[in-house]
């Protein structure tokens, strides 16, 4: 046995802590990459876009003269800001119900199904829309929404309505983006509510028919209360990346247009940014958007997040 005070034992000490702080740094160099590619990526353009907001910058001088707070009080004197947000939160609330009520709807129909190899097959023809290319989707629906041979006026025309004008109308052209929208995503947060419904203990329902609960009871006393948590991330998303889902359409069906009739505050940024070439603007009401948002969210974990169950 070595003695404690051995010189043997005195050299196991450092190699015994170098192991030591070998092992406590190698779950950093783990995430290492994923956490250079995040700063990088995601939050250095954060940073930067906060710092341009207060420069005046069109993306090919070599200056940046700095303005102040001149791109913020500015932007709420631009036509196309004001018009932006005022329908981003149409949007949203038009949005909605695509993201939340009607895949809840077909999600506790779609539960009901008895036939499992049924239930499948409905499931991967609703699901379909979510895993097809954004870009590629917009170029069907451009051909679905054209005023002449499009497959909708066609329809209309056959059931003695006249012909729309989809994407030209400024009264018709928002609600024809958040059609593309909604039936682009709606397939996906179906999935996530039968997953919420499925892990439902059969034992609740069951207890709940023998005291003699109606299927609405059982929904709102017992399903709905367990699936809250799944909705209240639903909401939260949905509300968060409304604007940024919307974008694609927007781009590729309207422009913005007609009359930035469909124009919403992702779509801004873009303009001020890559049209006007107004970097200072663009990034002034980048940050204002993800002011405006993260308030949002905050209220909706303040406020809301207390309806939600998370426990039987």
């Amino acid at each position: 046995m070595i003695p404690p005070g051995s010189a043997s034992s005195r050299q196991g000490v450092p190699a015994r802590r170098w192991r030591f702080k070998l092992s406590s740094v190698e779950a950093y160099l783990y995430i290492a990459p994923a956490f250079v590619l995040l700063v990088v990526f995601k939050y250095w353009p954060m940073v930067f876009g906060l710092i341009l907001s207060f420069l005046q910058w069109n993306f090919v001088s070599a200056t940046k003269e700095f303005v102040g707070w001149s791109n913020y009080v500015g932007m709420f004197s631009r036509d196309t800001f004001l018009i932006a947000l005022r329908n981003t939160p149409l949007y949203i609330l038009a949005l909605l119900p695509f993201y939340l009520a009607l895949p809840l709807g077909l999600a506790v129909l779609l539960s009901g199904v008895r036939s499992k190899r049924l239930a499948s097959i409905y499931k991967a023809v609703i699901f379909s829309p979510s895993v097809l290319s954004f870009a590629i989707t917009c170029m069907v629906w451009l051909w679905i929404f054209n005023p002449l041979y499009g497959v909708l006026n066609r329809l209309l025309v056959l059931t003695g309505i006249p012909a729309v004008s989809w994407l030209s109308d400024s009264n018709v052209a928002l609600w024809s983006i958040v059609l593309v929208s909604g039936w682009k995503t709606f397939g996906y947060n179906m999935v996530l509510l039968i997953a919420a419904l499925s892990a439902i203990s059969p034992q609740y329902v069951e207890a709940a028919e023998i005291d003699g609960a109606t299927p609405w009871q059982i929904f709102w006393k017992i399903k709905w209360p367990l699936i809250s948590p799944t909705m209240f991330f639903l909401l939260v998303t949905t509300i968060i990346f409304t604007a940024e889902r919307a974008f694609i359409p927007i781009n590729i069906l309207t422009k913005g247009g007609p009359y930035e009739a469909t124009t919403n505050l992702s779509f801004a940024i873009y303009l001020f940014g890559f049209q006007f070439f107004d970097a200072g603007l663009a990034s002034a009401t980048a940050t204002f958007t993800f002011v405006l948002f993260l308030l949002i969210t905050v209220f909706e974990i303040r406020y809301l997040e207390r309806y939600v169950t998370y426990e039987v």
